[in-house]
């Protein structure tokens, strides 16, 4: 992950016109999960949003977020807004008490919120939809002081990608970009979508699917032996010719995890990582329920 910074004066109205969740939320006690759509309302990007004293910081994988930089910054016209790719770095912890505020070198970190602390130029938070993981920013060097120093090692790009899977976190990549409208990917079933707050890019089809009932596929969780789990953006197959497209997949002790967009009358399955049918993917819960009604 890298750190895109939205900075100046009018940084949290420019957002709010940008974004599927209601930016005027988000402060130093409160992230928030959040999308961007393109005008059809197909997700470019999605990541938890936090607010420092002077911008507003949203933590996205490397391979879209020098794509997410230019393209948002085709907005900002005459608007005080200053959008950069932050030279600090991300990391991810696992492993933190989810049961009392925990101190990550000096900063102490709510359990629930997504509140933001700050120290020495290092921003902690917990991760929203998993209050067992947090995310630090700050400078490489001042990071890996403080994770040796509190006894966190550095996490492996697979066990959090496992992490995100198993609590049912979307991840937007390259190869899935432009791919889903955010109910595919269960963000109103996280948060991640204001429906009072008003226009924003994609609003209209993403208002339109929630209130017409529309919402006919959802990201679910599959297993799959190692060697047969299919990349992001893959096709998998149903019952009677139907197909999916996954979007995160992660080793796992017995095998891959997976999450894919299925339609939601045919979850169940089965389902098939090939065409051949020899290749299964065997259903996995999630921590959340996903309502069979839409």
């Amino acid at each position: 992950m890298r750190l895109l910074r939205i900075a100046g004066d009018d940084r949290v109205e420019f957002l709010q016109g940008q974004l599927t969740q209601d930016v005027g939320k988000v402060d130093a006690e409160h992230a928030a999960l959040a999308g961007w759509s393109n005008p059809k309302g197909r997700l470019l990007a999605v990541g938890q949003l936090l607010a420092t004293p002077d911008a507003l910081l949203w933590p996205l994988p490397s391979d879209v977020i020098d794509g997410v930089r230019r393209r948002l910054g085709m907005f900002v016209l005459r608007a005080d807004v200053a959008i950069d790719v932050a030279d600090d770095d991300v990391c991810g912890l696992i492993g933190i008490d989810d049961g009392q505020a925990t101190a990550i070198g000096d900063i102490d970190v709510d359990t629930e919120s997504g509140a933001t602390g700050a120290t020495n130029g290092v921003i902690a938070t917990r991760l929203l939809g998993d209050p067992t993981r947090a995310l630090l920013c700050g400078p490489a060097a001042r990071l890996s002081e403080l994770r040796e120093r509190d006894g966190f090692g550095a996490t492996d790009e697979n066990a959090w990608h496992l992490r995100n899977i198993r609590a049912g976190l979307p991840t937007i990549i390259a190869a899935t970009s432009e791919a889903f409208i955010p109910q595919m990917v269960n963000l109103d079933l996280l948060g991640g979508i204001s429906f009072t707050k008003g226009c924003y890019v994609g609003q209209e089809i993403v208002a339109r699917t929630q209130n017409l009932g529309r919402i006919k596929r959802r990201m679910y969780r599959f297993g799959a032996q190692d060697g047969d789990s299919p990349l992001p953006g893959a096709t998998i197959h149903g019952p009677d010719g139907a197909t999916g497209k996954v979007v995160a997949t992660a080793h796992a002790d017995d095998g891959t995890e997976l999450t894919a967009v299925v339609a939601i009358d045919i979850a169940a399955g089965p389902w098939f990582a090939d065409t051949a049918g020899t290749a299964p993917l065997a259903p996995l819960p999630l921590p959340y329920a996903i309502s069979d009604s839409r």
